[in-house]
């Protein structure tokens, strides 16, 4: 159980800092927001929390926090690219409709 509330904090912190970042450029234009990179993610999860991720992890997070601000990403989530998913499809991400 203590696991489980650890990887929720975990998750819940490298969240936080995805959105930070594509809020923070997404205010100087949606383009701006796609130029985030996973190298930024990772640095910044570095700097406020002292979490260590892979590059892979830190796109993951970048890529939910696009497209939960209606950014469009073609990043392949990693868990899907190593096959670490049991024969789930990959994730279709589009824009919400407008």
């Amino acid at each position: 159980m203590l696991q489980k509330m650890r990887a929720r904090q975990r998750h819940t912190r490298l969240m936080r800092v995805a959105n930070h970042l594509v809020q923070q450029e997404g205010m100087i234009s949606a383009a701006a927001a796609g130029r985030v990179t996973a190298a930024q993610v990772a640095c910044l999860a570095f700097a406020r929390h002292q979490l260590r991720i892979t590059e892979d992890e830190a796109a993951d997070y970048l890529a939910a926090a696009l497209v939960a601000r209606g950014h469009s990403t073609d990043h392949r989530l990693a868990a899907v690219a190593v096959n670490d998913l049991t024969d789930a499809p990959a994730p279709q991400h589009r824009p919400p409709a407008r």
